[in-house]
């Protein structure tokens, strides 16, 4: 805040914002970064894509070739990993591919938070951004932990060989069952650790790269509806603070025409948002209902390996925890989009002037039609739809268990 109201007369873009400068170093990383040259941004999208393709293919091997030999236990256990990668994907192409669209609401967010601040509405926005920017870090810090220690699962057999030797060399057991065809992954343990490791960290990072961004733009859509139903509860406050009829019209007029202005970019900035979202989600919500399932049959089976079980159990929360945080947003701007609506209603509007009465009603029909952030327009994100994609996923845990018996 500091930084943006000493440059207020300067030229600055969104990572002036401290919320997202945080941010800053993860874009870089996707090759999002407005500072960064096309060609750059290019050449990260690249390596990023083919780092998760090189999971992605050895994995479809071995889940091909585990069908072909009707051994559905291990097709079932390749699917979590090919929904994770193919998440992943599915996330870094999309913020490639609608790049000007978010470089449009950067450009929304920049403006909006100098618009604020020169109005003194700053504080609403900020409240909710920082609510979104604790999320993001607690999404990236939780993830990213589940991770280090899915990595570390596999050392354990080998590092007990060097710690605690027995007369015979313990069983290993990789990251994911993956086949490269032209040869044995079990005499190359170290080198195929390496790249599934690699693999792993590239589709992780990048999942919660893209949803911190989600996260926080979202969280900033969701802002600007509060900013707008605290300019409308604080205007028709200020009802009483004049005598003069005339000067408080024109003053009342003056600052619904800002609250008018602040809907109608809060309005823009969803449409842009939901657009460049929604078939990102259908394809998300689907890949991860399908690894739900597949990874609480993993689980039930595996039950006599703890390593494998731990594995598969530590796979399931993360995944549960990332259905919920990519749902959670979702409801945030349903609550602030509904809330406005409920600001407007609960002000004294009948005591306007009937030229503002007529900006209110206006503004009041338009929130009739919550803003809602849908996969394909097919599925809502939300709370409920959550817990109904949940027991969904538990449904398809019972048809896989009876596939596999």
């Amino acid at each position: 805040m500091n930084k943006l109201q000493r440059n207020r007369d300067q030229h600055f873009d969104i990572f002036d914002i401290p919320y997202y400068n945080k941010l800053k170093k993860y874009l870089q990383f996707l090759g999002q970064d407005p500072h960064q040259r096309k060609a750059i941004r290019n050449i990260i999208v690249t390596v990023l894509v083919i780092s998760t393709t090189s999971i992605f293919i050895p994995t479809s091997f071995e889940f091909y070739v585990s069908i072909c030999n009707k051994d559905m236990g291990a097709a079932i256990e390749c699917m979590p990993h090919l929904t994770a990668s193919a998440i992943s994907t599915v996330k870094i192409l999309n913020v490639y591919f609608y790049r000007e669209n978010f470089k449009q609401l950067f450009d929304f967010v920049t403006e909006e938070w100098k618009r604020l601040t020169l109005n003194n509405g700053i504080h609403v926005l900020e409240e909710i951004t920082v609510q979104g920017s604790k999320f993001a870090q607690l999404y990236r810090y939780t993830i990213l932990t589940f991770t280090a220690f899915f990595l570390l699962v596999p050392l354990i057999f080998p590092i007990l060989d060097i710690v605690l030797p027995l007369n015979e060399t313990r069983p290993r057991q990789q990251i994911m069952k993956v086949n490269y065809l032209v040869f044995n992954g079990d005499d190359y343990f170290c080198y195929v650790y390496l790249h599934l490791a690699w693999g792993a960290v590239i589709v992780v990072v990048s999942v919660v790269a893209v949803d911190s961004l989600y996260i926080l733009t979202i969280h900033h859509n969701s802002g600007l509806f509060a900013v707008c139903g605290y300019q409308v509860q604080k205007v028709a406050g200020s009802e009483k603070s004049f005598t003069n009829e005339a000067i408080m019209e024109s003053y009342m007029h003056e600052q619904f025409k800002n609250c008018v202005i602040t809907h109608d970019r809060a309005l823009q900035f969803y449409h842009v948002l939901n657009e460049s979202l929604r078939i990102s989600y259908l394809l998300q919500v689907g890949f991860i209902m399908i690894g739900i399932s597949a990874i609480a049959v993993q689980m039930t089976v595996s039950l006599d390996t703890p390593e494998e079980a731990l594995r598969a159990a530590l796979f399931l929360i993360a995944k549960q925890f990332h259905l919920f945080m990519i749902s959670l947003p979702g409801q945030i701007l349903l609550d602030h989009c509904s809330n406005l609506s409920n600001n407007i209603y609960g002000s004294t509007w009948y005591r306007m002037p009937v030229k503002i009465q007529k900006m209110l009603h206006t503004m009041q029909m338009k929130t009739q039609k919550l803003c809602t952030l849908t996969a394909g327009g097919l599925y809502t994100m939300n709370m409920e739809n959550f817990g109904t994609t949940f027991k969904t996923c538990m449904s398809y845990f019972t048809m896989l268990t009876s596939l596999k018996e």
